[in-house]
């Protein structure tokens, strides 16, 4: 069948159409878009000319430094540790770098530093080494009686066996590491007990020098740390009281007095340091709210209760200091006195209104140091005026006694001192809590009688006070025996 011309046409037509649709169109030109090259962070490096241990690390990636770091070694530290009168040497080893603290550090420091390195020190390994220390001076201590011609100088000397704490000296050599010091003083401590001499010894030598005495020797010794009687003798033979009764009567007037006026801390002051009598005698009477000789009187008489209340038997001071002229001659009191023979042999001449033993007296002082520690009996006899801090007020007081003559002058500088003496024609007497460097603490009671001889001579304080200071420095020597 043939087409007619127009379908032909339309059918070209038709043809045309789907050509055209289906060539490729042509587009209008673009720009290119470019694609970004990523950025590269340089790597940190150490600043120029930056210096450990005499080595130039500067310009050192962190990884080459970190490589550098660990490479150094530290040569042992040599430190010399001063312990009391000993000198140690103490090689260290146990320190090396702390490679990522002193890499930090480096890597902060600006050019031309000198950079110091981080430490990692053992302190097991320290501590290790110090207890080993403290075992060789223990091992080496040795005390030794040295006795001499004159017949109060023994006294205890050696090599002694001086005892630190170890977690202090770590700290301490720990510190010294840090700084770069090469010494350290390490405080000591008092060896185990509180004594290098035991009380043995200590009683065998207080026995020794007692038979140099013409006379009666009466000796207290009181460790306070430990509450250990470390020596006596004759401790309970009753002697006169004498002055050293002024401290039982400031305590009593601290027990019956809140507060003391300007004039009455004028006569403490006065009896205390300077031993007056007539000052004594006003305390007394001060106790009791009065005045004058009656109310001393008194106050003694309330003393007296105090001293019972304490389990004393042998200590009372029947009237007031110098009274008895004006309270039995002139006032007509009957004041009974105690027999010529009291307590336990061997006795001495005492005075029958004023009387103590070493024993007791050392109670006395020794409750009176409980009340500074806020215990004892003192404060349960008297807990609203024998406070801690007015016990402490007491014994400050008694460290300032102008008598440097008795038990002072046997004692070394370095002491701290609370005491008080006394004497009359035949007994002197010196009795003091003492306190060490090493903050040992100990009592001691020194009684010396000697009977009036047959032309009437007295006890003279040369005599007695040599004798008084050698037993001192005997007792002392047992606690912090000195250097041979």
């Amino acid at each position: 069948m043939k087409l007619s011309i127009f379908r032909r046409v339309l059918l070209v037509s038709l043809i045309l159409v789907v050509l055209a649709a289906c060539a490729p169109q042509a587009t209008a030109p673009t720009t290119p878009i470019e694609t970004p090259i990523p950025s590269v962070t340089p790597e940190p490096r150490v600043a120029a000319n930056v210096w450990l241990l005499g080595t130039d690390v500067g310009g050192q990636t962190v990884a080459a430094l970190k490589t550098t770091v660990a490479a150094q070694k530290l040569p042992p530290r040599d430190i010399m540790l001063n312990i009391g009168t000993e000198s140690v040497p103490m090689t260290i080893s146990a320190v090396s770098i702390d490679t990522t603290a002193t890499v930090a550090d480096i890597m902060a420091a600006t050019t031309g530093i000198t950079v110091t390195p981080v430490l990692r020190i053992d302190a097991a390994a320290i501590s290790s080494q110090l207890g080993i220390i403290a075992q060789n001076l223990a091992s080496t201590g040795g005390v030794t009686l040295v006795d001499t011609d004159a017949p109060y100088a023994a006294r205890f000397v050696g090599n002694v066996a001086t005892t630190f704490d170890i977690p202090t000296a770590e700290r301490l050599v720990i510190d010294a590491i840090e700084r770069n010091q090469s010494t350290v003083t390490l405080p000591v401590s008092a060896p185990a007990g509180g004594m290098p001499v035991s009380a043995e010894e200590l009683n065998a030598a207080v026995a020794q020098m007692a038979e140099r005495w013409q006379g009666i020797v009466g000796i207290y010794v009181l460790n306070l740390d430990t509450n250990e009687v470390v020596a006596s003798l004759n401790e309970n033979t009753v002697f006169s009281g004498a002055s050293v009764m002024k401290v039982p009567i400031l305590i009593h007037a601290y027990a019956n007095v809140g507060s003391f006026t300007d004039k009455q801390v004028a006569w403490m002051r006065r009896m205390i340091i300077d031993s007056d009598n007539i000052a004594a005698n006003r305390m007394l009477a001060t106790s009791m709210g009065g005045e004058g000789t009656e109310s001393a009187y008194q106050g003694a008489q309330d003393m007296n209760k105090l001293f019972t209340d304490l389990g004393l038997e042998h200590t009372y001071q029947n009237l007031p200091y110098e009274a008895r002229d004006y309270l039995i001659g002139t006032l007509n009191y009957t004041i009974k006195g105690g027999p010529k023979e009291e307590g336990p042999p061997p006795h001495t001449d005492a005075d029958p209104m004023l009387r103590t033993t070493p024993r007791e007296m050392a109670t006395v002082f020794h409750a009176l140091y409980q009340c500074s520690q806020n215990e004892g009996p003192f404060r349960a006899l008297y807990p609203e005026t024998l406070t801690a801090e007015r016990c402490s007020e007491m014994l400050m007081l008694m460290r300032e006694n102008a008598d440097n003559t008795r038990m002072m002058r046997g004692l070394p500088d370095d002491v701290v001192v609370s005491h008080k003496s006394g004497w009359i024609e035949d007994m002197q007497a010196d009795v003091g809590i003492i306190t060490t460097p090493a903050q040992q603490h100990y009592l001691m009671a020194i009684y010396v009688y000697r009977p009036i001889g047959a032309d009437g001579a007295y006890l003279t304080d040369p005599v007695a006070s040599d004798a008084i200071s050698g037993f001192a420095q005997l007792i002392h020597s047992a606690f912090v025996p000195g250097m041979q």
